[in-house]
C-alpha cells in the first residue's frame, strides 16, 4: 500500500523539477511582479495618511467693552500691550476626501484686556481683566490651494523662484464652547456695568478663519493659522454693554501626518 504514494511523491518531485528547468518559473515571477502593485492598491486605504496630530502656540486678541475704541465705527482693534494675550492648542484632523478636512481642536490661555492710558482714541477709565479660557471647538476645512510637487530644476528651466513658490491655504468654519469666562476679571475703576458673580462660565463660539501650510518632511509640516472667534457673550471681560465681545487667534502649529491601523482609526505609534 505504499508503493502508489512513494511512486505519487516521486513524480510530483519530477514534474517541480521540469518546472523549474523551463520559462514557467520565469512567467510566474513575472506575474507576481505585475501583481504585487495592486495587491498594495488595494491594502493601502487602511494605512492611509488620513489623520493628522498639530500642537501649537500663539497669541490671543480679545475685543472687548475693556480697551475699546470711542469710535463705535472701528470694528477691529488690536493694542499689543493692552489686548493681547498667550495661549496654546492641540487637535486632530481628518482628511475626508480630496480637498475636504474635519478637525477637533482644544486650547487653552488667557484673554486679556487693560484700558490704554494717554491714547485719546480709546477709553481711558483705568479698567483691567484677565481670564483664563478653556476653548473646544470641532471645525470644517477646506483646502483651497494645494500642495504640489516642487519642480526643483526651475533654474535649468529658466524660471523663476516665484513661479515655482507654493503655499497651501485653507479656509475653515465650526462651532464651539468657551469655558471660564471671566472668572478672573477685575475692575480696579468705574464698577458701573460689571456683572453679577452668578453669570454663566460658558459661551458659544463660532471660529472661522485661514491656515497656511508648509512642508517640513514627508511626514510633518508647519502650520500658520489666523482665526476669528464670534462669541455669543458680552461677559468674557466680566462688563457687558449691549455688544457680544469677540477675541482672535494666531498660532503657530507643528503637524505630523499619522498613519491608520486596519479599523481606519489613528496610530499614535
Amino acid at each position: 500500500m505504499g508503493c502508489p504514494n512513494f511512486k505519487t511523491f516521486l513524480y510530483t518531485i519530477c514534474f517541480f523539477t521540469h518546472i523549474l528547468n523551463t520559462m514557467a518559473l520565469k512567467r510566474i515571477i513575472t506575474i507576481c511582479f505585475l501583481i504585487c502593485p495592486f495587491i498594495g492598491l488595494f491594502a493601502q486605504p487602511a494605512y492611509q495618511l488620513k489623520y493628522e496630530f498639530f500642537a501649537g502656540v500663539g497669541a490671543t486678541n480679545l475685543m472687548a467693552d475693556i480697551s475699546a475704541p470711542k469710535s463705535t465705527k472701528q470694528l477691529v482693534w488690536v493694542k499689543i500691550f493692552n489686548t493681547v494675550g498667550v495661549a496654546g492648542n492641540a487637535g486632530l484632523r481628518y482628511n475626508i476626501a480630496n480637498r475636504h478636512y474635519a478637525s477637533v481642536n482644544l486650547a487653552l490661555g488667557q484673554l486679556y484686556a487693560e484700558d490704554p492710558t494717554g491714547d485719546p482714541k480709546y477709553w481711558s477709565d483705568g479698567r483691567k481683566s484677565s481670564t483664563f479660557f478653556t476653548e473646544f471647538t470641532s471645525r470644517y476645512e477646506f483646502l483651497a490651494v494645494k500642495e504640489r510637487q516642487r519642480r526643483t530644476v526651475y533654474k535649468m528651466l529658466g524660471e523663476s523662484m516665484l513661479k515655482n513658490f507654493n503655499l497651501p491655504t485653507y479656509f475653515f468654519i465650526g462651532v464651539g464652547g468657551l469655558y471660564n469666562i471671566g472668572t478672573f476679571a477685575q475692575l480696579t475703576e468705574d464698577r458701573s456695568n460689571r456683572i453679577p458673580e452668578s453669570y454663566s462660565n460658558f459661551a458659544l463660539v463660532i471660529p472661522y478663519g485661514v491656515g497656511f501650510k508648509t512642508r517640513l518632511t514627508r511626514l510633518s509640516y508647519l502650520n500658520v493659522e489666523v482665526g476669528m472667534r464670534f462669541a455669543f457673550s458680552d461677559k468674557i471681560d466680566n462688563r457687558e454693554n449691549g455688544w457680544y465681545d469677540q477675541y482672535q487667534f494666531i498660532t503657530v502649529n507643528y503637524v505630523k501626518k499619522l498613519r491608520s491601523t486596519k479599523n481606519g482609526l489613528p496610530k499614535f505609534r
